[in-house]
C-alpha cells in the first residue's frame, strides 16, 4: 500500500502490528517537517526532556513501527498513551499536522491489537460495570446533593424539564468536586430554571474510553445518554465538565448517527445567558482572579470568551490573564488518562501551571472544569504548605454564587 501524495510507503500488510487506521492518516504522518515546534509546548516533553515522548518523536516511532523497521513493545505503547490530549501540538503545528487525529487513530489500532496499557482495562471494566469511572454504585450519582441538609431530591430529579444538567463522573463521585455541582444547582434555582438531574440514569459520557481508543465501547453509553435526555423532553443539555461537553457536542453524533434535538451548552455559556437576561444579578467582589482555560473547553471546543465574560460580569472583580492563555494556554496535567498512567508526571505538569498562576498575583485561580480545579488546587495547596502561599482554586460557577451570597450578607 502506498501513500501516493507523500511518496512514502506504509507496509501495513507486513507490520507485526495491524495499523489500518494509522494508514488512513498517512498524509498527516508524513507531513511532519520535524521542525520541533511541538517540543517547546508539549507538557509531557517539557517535564521529561525525552523526545520519544514528544509529538515529533512519537510520529517517527509510529512510522517506523508501521514500516516494520522497529518492533512494537509495551514500552512504546505506554509512550503513545503518555499524553494529556491537550491538543497544543495540533493547534501550533506550522505544517498543519492533525496530531490529535493521528494519535487517536494509533490508539484505536492499539486497542484492536490489544497492545494498550493494562490499567486502561481496569478503567474500561469500571465504566462497563458501574456506568461511571469508579466502582461505586451508579445509584450514588446524586449523593453530592443528598448530603446537603434539608434537600428534597424530588425537586431536582424530575420526569420532564426544559433543561437537563449532566453532572459528570468526577463531580458526582469525588467529594473534592462536590462544591461545583452544588453551586450550579443553587444558581439554577435562583434563576428559576426548570431543570432536572438524570440521577442514576446518567451514565459516563465515555470520554475516558474515547481517549483510550475504545470508540466502539462508547456507542452504548452515548445512545443511552441521548435517549435519557430525549425522554425528558429537554431543550437544553448542560454540562459543567469540558470533557463531557466535548464528547456530547463533537463525538456523539459521529458515534451514533443520532442528531440531538436539543441544544448542548457548557454551564459557563448558560450562566452568562442568565446574567444577560437579568435572571441572575451578580454581587460585588473586590478580588483579583486569574482564569485557566481547560483544554477540552478552549482548544478542543473553541470556548474562550464566555467564561471570561461571566467573570467580568461580577462587579469589582479584577481578571488578570496568565502569560499563556486562551489558545496558547498550558495544560494543567489532568487530561488524557495520564493520572492513571503516570500520576507523578501529571503532578509535575500541574505544578508548572501553578507557578504561572502565582506570577499573576491573583488571589483565586479560576477554571471552568472540575478536573482542572482539582489538579491546580492540589498543586497550589502543596505550594501553600511549602511557602505559605495563600491562593485557592475555584470554578467560575462557585465565584458567581459567592458574589450573590456576599451581596446578601
Amino acid at each position: 500500500m502506498a501513500d501516493k501524495k507523500n511518496n512514502h510507503e506504509i507496509k501495513n500488510h507486513q507490520s507485526s502490528l495491524k495499523t489500518a487506521k494509522v494508514f488512513k492518516k498517512g498524509d498527516d504522518l508524513f507531513a511532519c517537517s520535524r521542525c520541533g515546534t511541538c517540543l517547546a509546548i508539549c507538557p509531557v516533553y517539557k517535564n521529561t526532556l525525552d523526545e520519544s515522548f514528544a509529538p515529533r518523536g512519537k510520529l517517527s516511532l509510529i512510522e517506523a513501527v508501521a514500516n516494520k523497521r522497529i518492533p512494537f513493545t509495551d514500552r512504546l505503547s505506554k509512550k503513545i498513551y503518555t499524553c494529556t490530549m491537550c491538543d497544543f501540538c495540533t493547534s501550533e503545528c506550522p505544517s498543519g499536522v492533525k496530531v490529535n487525529e493521528l494519535f487517536a487513530a494509533v490508539r484505536e489500532d492499539l486497542v484492536e491489537n490489544k497492545k494498550y496499557p493494562e490499567v486502561l482495562d481496569y478503567l474500561k471494566d469500571k465504566i462497563e460495570k458501574a456506568y461511571n469511572i469508579t466502582f461505586d454504585s451508579n445509584q450514588g450519582r446524586t449523593d453530592w446533593l443528598k448530603q446537603v441538609p434539608g434537600t428534597d431530591i424530588g425537586d431536582y430529579v424530575k420526569q420532564t424539564a426544559e433543561v437537563v444538567y449532566f453532572v459528570g463522573c468526577v463531580s458526582s463521585f469525588s467529594p473534592r468536586s462536590f462544591s461545583i455541582p452544588r453551586a450550579i444547582v443553587k444558581l439554577l434555582k435562583i434563576a428559576n430554571v426548570d431543570f432536572t438531574l438524570l440521577s442514576e440514569d446518567e451514565w459516563c459520557c465515555g470520554f475516558p474510553l474515547l481517549g483510550s481508543g475504545m470508540r466502539q465501547e462508547v456507542k452504548t453509553l452515548a445512545e443511552h445518554n441521548i435517549e435519557a435526555v430525549i425522554k425528558r423532553n429537554a431543550k437544553v443539555l448542560l454540562t459543567s465538565c469540558p470533557s463531557c461537553f466535548h464528547t456530547w457536542k463533537h463525538e456523539y453524533e459521529k458515534l451514533t448517527g443520532i442528531k440531538a434535538g436539543f441544544e448542548i451548552m457548557h454551564v459557563s455559556q448558560y450562566l452568562l445567558k442568565l446574567v444577560k437576561e437579568g435572571a441572575i444579578k451578580p454581587g460585588s467582589l473586590n478580588i483579583k482572579v486569574t482564569y485557566h482555560d481547560p483544554c477540552d473547553l478552549g482548544r478542543n471546543s473553541g470556548i474562550y470568551d464566555e467564561p471570561r465574560q461571566l467573570i467580568k460580569s461580577i462587579p469589582d472583580v479584577e481578571l488578570i490573564e496568565m502569560a499563556s492563555a486562551k489558545k496558547q494556554a498550558n495544560c494543567c496535567g489532568g487530561g488524557g488518562n495520564i493520572e492513571s498512567l503516570d500520576p507523578a508526571l501529571s503532578a509535575k505538569i500541574a505544578d508548572n501551571r501553578a507557578e504561572e498562576v502565582l506570577l499573576t498575583g491573583a488571589e483565586i485561580a479560576l477554571s471552568a472544569c472540575q478536573q482542572c480545579e482539582r489538579t491546580m488546587g492540589t498543586a497550589l495547596k502543596k505550594k501553600k504548605s511549602e511557602g505559605g502561599v495563600k491562593l485557592k482554586a475555584m470554578d467560575v460557577a462557585e465565584l458567581l454564587l459567592k458574589s450573590l451570597e456576599s451581596e446578601q450578607n
